[in-house]
């Protein structure tokens, strides 16, 4: 079975996606926000490499 594991898992760590640690919002951008837009919360990229 050839299986193309990026269809399966669409996440990169070369693209940012973050999400809100406060209210679980999630943007996806090229750099990271800073902050939430939504509530001022902190905010962690998700797209990095799962073992």
């Amino acid at each position: 079975m050839d299986t193309n594991f990026s269809e399966v898992d669409p996440y990169s760590p070369a693209e940012g996606y973050y999400e809100c640690i406060e209210c679980s919002h999630r943007e996806h951008r090229a750099d990271s926000p800073g902050r939430c837009p939504n509530c001022n919360g902190q905010v962690r990229n998700i797209a990095v490499p799962r073992e």
